[in-house]
This record gives C-alpha cells, sequence and structure tokens, in this order.
C-alpha cells in the first residue's frame, strides 16, 4: 500500500489522499515505509544504515530487551523466488545455530506476512579488518590475535558442518570487548554460500572474492574446510604485508592462485621471522592435504607463533587512531540513537488530535451522526489495536525468554565440543606421527627379517650339529644369531608401538563417540527449538497481521473522516488553531 505522511504531524495516508485533514499541509509520498514498522511483533524499524547488492540493513531497536539490533531485509528480487528464498532462511538457520562469539550473532530470521525475508544481527561498533588495513602491514603480534579468533570461530562452525566460502578481510569486523581492543566477529556467516550463488551470470561462471579463493574452489567451485584456511592463509598474509598474495584483474588473480607460489611474507617485510613464513606458506599450500589439518590446528600453530613473537603472548595494543577519525562498519554503522515512535504512537496523537478539533468545533457537543460514526471508529479500532500490541509484547517476551534460554544451553553445549575437538585434533595429529612412526618400525622390522633370510641362505646347510662348532662357517652362524637378536628387538619395538597406536585410537574413538553425542544432542535442541519456537512465530505472526488490519482499518477511517471534514465548513477554522 503506497504511504503518504504530512510534513508537519507525521500523519500517514493512502498516497491518494493530497491534504492532511488536520493541518491542511500537502502530503509527501512516503519513499521508505519500513522506519516505525514492528517486524516480528519486537522489532521497531528505526534507520536505513546500508545497502547492497542482498539488501538493505536497518538500525532497529528489539523492544522487549530494549537493545539495538542490526535488521537484514532480502531484496524483493530474490524474495520472488521461493527456491532462493528457502536457501537463504536454511543458511541463516545453519549460521543462527552456530553461537560462537568470534561470530556475529543472527539472532532471528523469517518472513513476514507481506512477503518480507528478514536477518536479526547483533548491532556492530568499531570497522572492518580491510578498512584497518586499507594497504598498511599490521604489527605481527597484533595480526596473528586478530587471524586467532578467525581461526576459533571458524573451528566451530566446521565441526558443525557450515563453511563460510567467503573469508576475507571485509568480512571480518574488529570491534572492542573488555580489554581486547581487536575482538573479531566474522560477518556474512552462513549466508556467503546463497550470495555466491546467486551472482552467477553465466553458467560455470562464478562471481567471488579472487584474492581469497582457493585453487581447488577456483577449479570447481566447491568449498570446504580447507578452502577456508586458505582463505585465512590470504587474510593472514594481507594483513602482514598491506596487500593479498595475488594482485591484479580477476583472470590473472584466478590463474596466480592455481599456479604460481606466493612470495615469503619476510621477503616483503623483513622484520617477519621464517616461523611467521612457515604457518602462512603451509595455509597457503596448492595441495589442499598439505595445510593444516583443521582449525584447531591453525588456532595451536598461531598460539605458539605469537608466544615466541611476544613473550608468552603477551598483548599490546593496537596504534592509536587520530582524534578526529571516526569508525565506519560494516553491515551496520555507529551512529546516535534516534528514536522512531511507533504507528501505534503516531495514531493515539492523531486520534486525539481529531478529538480536540471536534471539541473547539462542536463545543455543545452536537456531532453530526457521521462524523460521529466515524470517530467512534476510529476510538475502537486504535483501542483494539492496542490490545492486540499488548498481546504481541507479551508473546515476544515469552519468545524472547525462550530463545535466551536455547542460546543459553547452546552455548555451554558449543564450549564442551569446542573442548573435545580441540583435545580430539591434537590426538589426531599425534596419531599420524605414531603412524608415521609405526610404518618405520615395520619397515625396519622386514628389513631385518629380509637381511637374516639372505645372510641364512649363504651359509651351507650343516649334517650334524657338530659341523656347526667344527667349520669354518660356524661365525657366519653366529653373526645369523646376532641378526636374530636384532630382529626380536626390533620385534618388540615394533610391538610397543603397535600397542601405543592402539591405545591412541581408542582414546581417538573415545573422543569421536563423545563428541558424536555432543553433536546429537545439539542436534536434537536444535529440533525441539525450532518446533517450539515455529509455534510461538506462527502465533506471533497471526497476531501481527491482525494488527497490521486494524491499521490499514485505521487509515480507512481516517480518509473517510477527511472527506466529511472537508465538506464542513464549521471545522475548517480548527485546522489552524
Amino acid at each position: 500500500m503506497d504511504i503518504a505522511q504530512c510534513p508537519a504531524c507525521k500523519t500517514r495516508f493512502r498516497a491518494q489522499l493530497e491534504k492532511c485533514p488536520i493541518d491542511g499541509q500537502t502530503l509527501v509520498r512516503v519513499q521508505d515505509p519500513l522506519p516505525g514498522r514492528t517486524i516480528a511483533g519486537r522489532y521497531l524499524i528505526e534507520e536505513k544504515i546500508g545497502a547492497g547488492g542482498m539488501g538493505v540493513v536497518y538500525r532497529a531497536r528489539h523492544q522487549v530487551i530494549d537493545r539495538q539490533v542490526a535488521v537484514k531485509f532480502l531484496h524483493q528480487r530474490f524474495t520472488g523466488d521461493p527456491t532462493s528464498r528457502k536457501r537463504f532462511l536454511g543458511e541463516a538457520r545453519a549460521a543462527n545455530q552456530i553461537d560462537h562469539e568470534n561470530i556475529i550473532d543472527i539472532t532471528d530470521f523469517g518472513e513476514t506476512e507481506d512477503g518480507l525475508v528478514y536477518l536479526v544481527m547483533e548491532y556492530l561498533h568499531g570497522r572492518s579488518l580491510d578498512q584497518e588495513i586499507a594497504g598498511n602491514p599490521m604489527p605481527l603480534n597484533r595480526a596473528l590475535r586478530v587471524t586467532l579468533q578467525i581461526a576459533a570461530g571458524l573451528a566451530r562452525a566446521h565441526e558443525l558442518d557450515v563453511i563460510h566460502r567467503d573469508v576475507k578481510p571485509g568480512n571480518v569486523f574488529l570491534t572492542r570487548k573488555g580489554d581486547e581492543p581487536d575482538f573479531v566477529k566474522l560477518l556474512d556467516f552462513g549466508i556467503a554460500r546463497f550470495e555466491r550463488e546467486i551472482r552467477i551470470t553465466d553458467r560455470g561462471t562464478l562471481m567471488g572474492t579472487p584474492e581469497y579463493m582457493a585453487p581447488e574452489q577456483v577449479r570447481s567451485g566447491e568449498a570446504s574446510p580447507a578452502t577456508d584456511l586458505y582463505a585465512v592463509g590470504c587474510v593472514l598474509y594481507e594483513a602482514l604485508t598491506g596487500n593479498p598474495p595475488f594482485r591484479g584483474v580477476m583472470s590473472e588473480v584466478l590463474i596466480k592462485q592455481m599456479r604460481e607460489p606466493p612470495i615469503a611474507p619476510s621477503h616483503l617485510i623483513t622484520t617477519l621471522p621464517a616461523s611467521c613464513d612457515a604457518v602462512v606458506l603451509r595455509l597457503l599450500s596448492k595441495d589442499p592435504t598439505k595445510r593444516h589439518r583443521d582449525a584447531f590446528h591453525l588456532a595451536d600453530d598461531l598460539q605458539t607463533l605469537l608466544e615466541q613473537c611476544t613473550g608468552h603472548g603477551s598483548r599490546s595494543s593496537p596504534p592509536a587512531r587520530s582524534p578526529g577519525e571516526r569508525s565506519t562498519p560494516a553491515p551496520v554503522s555507529h551512529r546516535p540513537t534516534v528514536h522512531v515512535p511507533t504507528e501505534q504512537d503516531e495514531w493515539r496523537e492523531r486520534v486525539a488530535q481529531y478529538q480536540q478539533m471536534f471539541a473547539r468545533a462542536y463545543p455543545r457537543g452536537d456531532v453530526p451522526d457521521s462524523l460521529h460514526a466515524t470517530m467512534q471508529d476510529l476510538v475502537e479500532t486504535l483501542a483494539k489495536v492496542t490490545r492486540l500490541r499488548e498481546a504481541l509484547d507479551a508473546s515476544a517476551l515469552r519468545l524472547t525468554g525462550h530463545e535466551d534460554e536455547v542460546r543459553g544451553t547452546r552455548l555451554r553445549i558449543g564450549r564442551a565440543l569446542d573442548e573435545l575437538v580441540h583435545d580430539e585434533s591434537k590426538l589426531a595429529r599425534t596419531l599420524d606421527a605414531e603412524r608415521k612412526e609405526h610404518g618405520l618400525a615395520e619397515g625396519a622390522l622386514h628389513n631385518s627379517m629380509r637381511g637374516l633370510v639372505a645372510q641364512a641362505r649363504t651359509l651351507p646347510r650343516p649334517q650334524r650339529a657338530a659341523e656347526v662348532v667344527s667349520e669354518e662357517n660356524a661365525r657366519g652362524w653366529q653373526h645369523v644369531y646376532a641378526q636374530l637378536g636384532a630382529l626380536a628387538e626390533a620385534d618388540a619395538h615394533f610391538a610397543r608401538i603397535q600397542k601405543k597406536l592402539e591405545e591412541k585410537r581408542f582414546a581417538w574413538d573415545d573422543l569421536r563417540f563423545q563428541i558424536a553425542q555432543l553433536k546429537g544432542r545439539l542436534a536434537t535442541l536444535n529440533a525441539e527449538s525450532s518446533m517450539s519456537l515455529g509455534h510461538t512465530q506462527d502465533h506471533v505472526q497471526k497476531t501481527e497481521t491482525e494488527l497490521r488490519l486494524a491499521m490499514e482499518h485505521l487509515v480507512n477511517a481516517a480518509e473517510r473522516l477527511a472527506v466529511d471534514l472537508r465538506e464542513r465548513p464549521e471545522l475548517a477554522r480548527t485546522l489552524h488553531p
């Protein structure tokens, strides 16, 4: 419905009406009807703060807990496609269920009754990593701390089978939390695949960010935890040197990603240690199997490097910004809070103004029947709107409480899962080393056996036991007996390694069982909460629909009243009292 608004009293009417019946001002068409609207019964849209190819981001206020949030609305050209809409909401659901401190919280998502698809995210203050770098290298310890947090967020996501697919400095946001001035939040988590898929222009042509794409991702378009780790390597490289490993036009960069080895960071920044080169170049290996085993493995290497470079992991503050510098965050911006009245607030003031007009025009209360009926309709509808608003607030409060409870449980399970998976990652790396040692021991045992057999075959076989002592070949047989002793020692060493390997395998199996149990518990929690929250959300949406219809009825009643006002000269003098 097209809306027009009075520039003086802010009253909204259908766009067909030309003049405000309250003060006679010419109505102005409302370009953006979202500010002032409440989404999902609790998010009051306040101000547009950003836009992109996917949609528009607004600052909003969670009315139940009085907290600012960011609401991202999917562009209408995508909401019209059921497949795109379903995929977008599916990816949002996956991101919503990660719940890690280094990943931006997607606290809610859904679709309004009139077809608006939205995500609700935490509102951040700060700036993105690409703005922070801006072509200038960061201090080593600062770059490592930032990358360590990126790895921590990815570790949780990967264990839950969620891949980012678009890790880059523009999707790494730096904010302040406690004594950490560079607290990392990974943005666009869970919807990166959707964004990439909808940017396919021709069959097989993927529009992405070539500076951060792994070779196998360039070739096939497929993403995995290993492709995320490659992207982290590109981000760390840029943080350390000021530029990504490869630059140029898209085709050149993609070819370099597949074929050209990167220049070691220390060749560009000579103060960087060789140990830093080792971590970065391992991440940027063209062969995904030669990168870190997982994000926990990367985090361990980064922590070790950080301790080596800064003295047991000590922290130092980032360079101070100039006094006049302003933070420019993404996807939200740091702006002063502006109170935006709700539509219900505006209508209460509106009806009060109508009543004042009637009191001045008809001081004896002899209001014409048609005006009285319309006014009574307005008052009753406003009362209904108030009741619906109160019911919506109560439902929103229950919904928020339930969500907080689920998120609290999910956070506890997630932290426990992190500990187990981290232990599993370390044990798996130990297992790899044990398997290698096992293989070497097995090879040594086989070599000893082959050497013994070969030695024995060179000696003549004695006819009688006495001949072993009496003949010259006695010394050869003594050598064989010595070989037998070495063989026995090699066999014992192999048995010890075999036992140790079996113990490690048993411990690894036990960890994987515990991890599977936790993941199963998490999946059950998510399924149960989705069903429960779904029922409450359906009730909220139903109440919202009733509220919207009541609001439309208010507009219709106000328009009928406006027609009467224009035809009654006794009210004209009350328009400008």
